[in-house]
């Protein structure tokens, strides 16, 4: 993963225009918030799923590909009407 010094984080913040600088502080407000997270921590390091496909599962990803190869898809704006979100 490549870092970045906190040096080059504070030449950022300075070239920050004043109209952004409370953006900038909630978002690293968010940033220190989600580092003490348990939910966030949780599932971070969470394993991966090691579980294998069943036949089951694999019938169902194999209907999917079938009906997205066929256009029997729904367009997400009216997905989201269907369910009233």
């Amino acid at each position: 993963m490549p870092t970045v010094s906190k040096g080059d984080l504070y030449k950022l913040i300075d070239s920050l225009p004043e109209r952004d600088t409370l953006a900038a502080k909630r978002f690293l407000e968010r940033l220190l918030d989600k580092a003490h997270d348990p939910l966030v921590l949780a599932l971070l390091n969470a394993p991966d799923d090691d579980e294998p496909l069943d036949k089951e599962d694999l019938e169902h990803l194999k209907e999917a590909e079938r009906d997205l190869a066929a256009g029997r898809v729904t367009d997400w704006e009216d997905l989201k009407k269907e369910l009233a979100l």
